[in-house]
């Protein structure tokens, strides 16, 4: 019978007799609330495919039966039981990027800057670097990157700038999102159907 092998952070393999019960206990409640987590996420994962599914269903009747397309132009829908009591909210919104591109139109932007004078340059100044900032998730802001095309600057720099930020973003794919609230009756607020683990309340034992 081979022997248990764990292995390290380091990549080292340590055989079973050289870790502690505790490890060993710490490792095995880690693991089984991985396997729980990944389990539940495929099980998300097929939830929202089949709302999605049903979704689509209820456009295709729609257009069929009363020849009307349920849905703004990116898909937003919103639609609700025949009671109120249940409102199921679907909104399909795309994924773009900035490429390569971006960064010429930094640069002209800085240089943009550089020309103005102090007292014209003061906000921009504050207002492009903090465009370009990434947040705390690594990435831009990009509303805030589009933001800058909407300012009223004539330098030559900061015009080519803004015509290559409309022209460098490029849709990568979608996201779609998907809730679902309801009420126990007419007169009472509505409430979000929570699927998100951290918002969600845990008795105590």
């Amino acid at each position: 019978m081979s022997k248990k092998i764990y292995v390290d952070p380091q990549g080292q393999e340590v055989p079973e007799a050289y870790v502690k019960p505790y490890d060993r206990m710490r490792d095995k409640i880690a693991r089984q609330i991985l396997a729980d987590w990944e389990q539940e996420q495929e099980r998300l994962r097929a939830l929202k495919a089949r709302t999605i599914e049903r979704i689509e269903k209820l456009q295709a009747l729609a257009g069929k039966t009363a020849g009307v397309k349920l849905g703004g132009k990116r898909g937003n829908i919103q639609f609700r039981s025949f009671d109120g009591n249940i409102t199921v909210s679907y909104k399909n919104q795309p994924r773009t990027e900035f490429d390569e591109r971006l960064g010429l139109a930094q640069q002209l932007i800085m240089e943009a800057l550089k020309d103005l004078t102090k007292d014209a340059a003061h906000d921009l100044v504050e207002i492009a670097t903090k465009a370009f900032q990434p947040r705390s998730s690594g990435r831009l802001d990009m509303q805030r990157v589009r933001d800058l095309r909407t300012f009223n600057v004539k330098h030559p720099k900061w015009k080519q700038a803004c015509e290559i930020i409309a022209d460098c973003e490029r849709k990568v794919g979608s996201r779609q999102y998907v809730s679902v609230l309801k009420r126990p009756g007419p007169d009472v607020k509505p409430e979000p159907v929570l699927l998100d683990i951290a918002g969600l309340n845990v008795e105590s034992k």
